[in-house]
């Protein structure tokens, strides 16, 4: 809903200092935000956050790095006290060697900037559609018995690296955030939700750091990597779009 343009200025204001958020972060005038979610969906202010140099894969969001975790020998991924299936997980990846390969969480809380980018140069190859329900995804919500990761509203993304390397990102809705969107495929996160499957044939091709799409309001980024990746923060640290989160790779071992 539309906030008249003479009360954005004080509504806006008061809002950002509740949640926390730099008034630096929040590019443009506060006049210029006609609602609540454009306030939520804001862009980077312009020149903001360069791409650093090296061949690290970035964080694909802001928000908190919750839980790092591995493929059990049983085949089965546990992620903040829940065991997850890898078909719960990772539809469509039946088949591929994910041994060593390592999920990391991000939770994107009301003060996030809420639009994901790549995290490496890529391609889309299959995206898969779950259309569950809106479950809170706060940790502090959260219980093992609820299985958010597998139950919520999600899109799973099967992407593959420049260098050749599978990985995946999955994306889920929280409670009151139904909506996700894809700049390389507009249709995707879009009402209405049905369980489904999208082969890409060509790929979207994304550079690093690329913007990729949002969340209106916030929730959680789920992403795997694969094992030549090295998660360089541990869980509980903040984490930002664009900047690097995953060292290593091919191309610096030695």
């Amino acid at each position: 809903m539309p906030i008249p343009r003479s009360l954005r200025p004080a509504c806006w204001a008061t809002l950002a200092k509740r949640l926390g958020i730099p008034r630096e972060e929040i590019p443009g005038r506060w006049q210029d935000y006609r609602s609540f979610l454009d306030l939520f969906t804001r862009p980077l202010p312009e020149g903001s956050r360069p791409l650093p140099e090296g061949h690290a894969w970035l964080s694909p969001a802001d928000g908190k790095v919750e839980e790092a975790g591995g493929l059990t020998p049983e085949g089965s991924w546990w992620i903040k006290g829940t065991p997850y299936a890898n078909s719960e997980l990772l539809p469509g990846t039946t088949g591929l060697a994910l041994g060593g390969y390592q999920a990391v969480q991000i939770y994107l809380s009301p003060r996030d900037y809420h639009r994901y980018h790549a995290p490496c140069a890529m391609e889309v190859l299959e995206a898969h559609t779950g259309a569950g329900g809106l479950q809170p995804v706060d940790p502090a919500l959260v219980r093992p018995s609820m299985k958010v990761l597998a139950r919520n509203r999600r899109i799973f993304l099967h992407c593959r690296s420049d260098e050749g390397s599978p990985f995946f990102m999955l994306f889920v809705g929280a409670l009151n955030v139904g909506g996700m969107r894809f700049l390389f495929d507009p249709t995707l996160g879009r009402p209405p939700w049905r369980d489904g499957r999208r082969h890409y044939d060509p790929p979207p091709r994304l550079e690093a750091g690329e913007e990729m799409g949002q969340f209106e309001l916030g929730s959680t980024i789920l992403m795997v990597v694969p094992p030549e990746r090295r998660l360089l923060l541990a869980a509980g640290n903040p984490c930002r779009a664009r900047e690097p989160l995953f060292s290593g790779g091919p191309e610096t071992e030695h």
